[in-house]
């Protein structure tokens, strides 16, 4: 019997191209990063203001939007009503921190304020999804044993 053939999509000369490239990439990133002065690196976002009483309430904010969008969307199967509820509900809240960034108005763009509406977003979706199954479970009747 013959022995298997091997998966040679991998090893592809463009896909062997590929992977160097991102693997080279990836190295040019780490030397700049590293030998860069600490000046003239990007500043990282402080995540430990996650837990702020700002980014508490963009959590709610955001948890309450995808949880009335998921009702609005829920004539829909529910699954992909709560998807897409999760989905607009995060990319509003991401089009309004790029907007509070670009608009001039003393407001500022905030990475972390993305994070914090995007989570909530999940967890009102995630809600919902909860109160739909156990709301099947409690109205299917359970037979008693004959």
């Amino acid at each position: 019997m013959p022995p298997p053939k091997q998966n040679s999509s991998a090893s592809s000369p463009r896909n062997r191209r590929l992977q160097w490239l991102v693997t080279g990439t990836y190295a040019l990133l780490l030397l700049l990063g590293s030998v860069l002065p600490g000046s003239k690196l990007p500043s990282i976002p402080d995540w430990t203001t996650l837990f702020s009483p700002d980014k508490v309430a963009h959590f709610g904010a955001y948890g309450l939007f995808a949880l009335l969008l998921s009702v609005f969307f829920s004539e829909r199967r529910t699954r992909w009503a709560i998807l897409l509820a999760v989905f607009v509900a995060a990319l509003f809240g991401a089009a309004m921190e790029i907007l509070q960034g670009i608009s001039g108005t003393g407001r500022s763009f905030d990475p972390v304020d993305m994070v914090a509406n995007l989570l909530g977003a999940i967890v009102g979706g995630l809600t919902f999804l909860l109160y739909q199954l156990l709301k099947t479970r409690l109205s299917t009747t359970v037979e008693p044993n004959e």
